[in-house]
């Protein structure tokens, strides 16, 4: 079990939003016990983790231990392992957003004994730890980078576990029929019926082959959805190539202009159809030129 303890933001700062520290590990009620504190008086504790509930939000300040300065004014969420993401102790300091005091904020947690987490650390504590498998971490990057409403529905089923099911159903499925097999291999005597070949030929091709067959088409059939597909508009200088790009956009996206050349460089944008992204590029006109470096 990995004893050492992370620290990320969250939720990038913005004006006027919220920005969530999520501090991850052994140390990290300690750490918040540090630098937190309340706004409500309670009995005496004698120790961090007795001042905190698991799945509470308390409400009250940062406060730098060593200049008694106040960072912020936070919401506290704490959750006590194994029920967080990570099945560790897990606490989220929700901060105002002001980038100077997220930082300052950040910057503290790490200094209390946190180290800043890598691009994908808490999920992959979330694997280690067994609260996930592989098929539900790889749906954590595509739900954030769900593009539609049909990507964030494929990749929220996936982390759900409908792949994984679906995987541990065929392998149960495998499992039974080499059973089946090997019993008639080693033990024909005490079978009460000879396995069928053509039978278990058959069992075989319908609940193994096709429902892997079915799974890989799924793959192809939402691949374009997740990774979004990519269509060039090319052609001669001034014959609507960026009309056509306003028109699939339903907006001026383009400029246009009676003048061949008015597109210099490519310009890209996201036209959705059937819950599908497309990346749609309006391109410069193509023609002949004495210049090598032009087309």
């Amino acid at each position: 079990m990995d004893t050492s303890t992370i620290a990320a933001i969250a939720t990038p700062a913005g004006a006027g939003g919220i920005s969530i520290i999520k501090i991850s590990g052994v140390r990290s009620i300690s750490i918040a016990s540090t630098l937190f504190r309340s706004r409500v008086t309670h009995p005496q504790v004698r120790t961090a983790e007795d001042r905190f509930q698991s799945h509470r939000l308390y409400y009250g300040h940062i406060v730098d231990p060593e200049s008694g300065s106040t960072l912020d004014e936070v919401l506290l969420a704490v959750m006590k392992a194994p029920h967080s993401y990570t099945c560790e102790d897990v606490v989220e300091i929700n901060s105002h957003g002001s980038p100077a005091a997220v930082q300052a904020i950040l910057e503290l947690v790490l200094r209390s004994g946190a180290y800043l987490a890598e691009p994908g650390e808490f999920t992959r504590r979330a694997f280690l730890n067994g609260r996930i498998d592989l098929t539900q971490a790889e749906a954590v990057i595509d739900l954030i980078n769900a593009r539609s409403a049909r990507a964030l529905e494929i990749s929220s089923a996936q982390l759900n576990g409908a792949l994984s099911r679906e995987i541990q159903n065929l392998r149960g499925t495998c499992l039974d029929l080499l059973a089946r097999l090997e019993a008639e291999i080693d033990f024909p005597e005490d079978m009460d019926e000879i396995v069928n070949g053509e039978a278990m030929s058959r069992g075989l091709r319908e609940r193994v082959v096709e429902p892997i067959r079915g799974l890989l088409n799924l793959y192809t059939a939402t691949r374009a959805i997740r990774d979004r597909l990519t269509i060039a508009i090319v052609g001669r200088p001034n014959v609507g190539k960026s009309s056509l790009m306003n028109r699939l956009l339903c907006r001026e996206r383009a400029i246009v202009a009676q003048f061949p050349g008015t597109t210099r460089d490519a310009i890209e944008d996201i036209l959705m159809i059937s819950g599908v992204p497309i990346s749609v590029w309006d391109t410069a006109g193509l023609q002949e030129t004495g210049d090598s470096g032009r087309l």
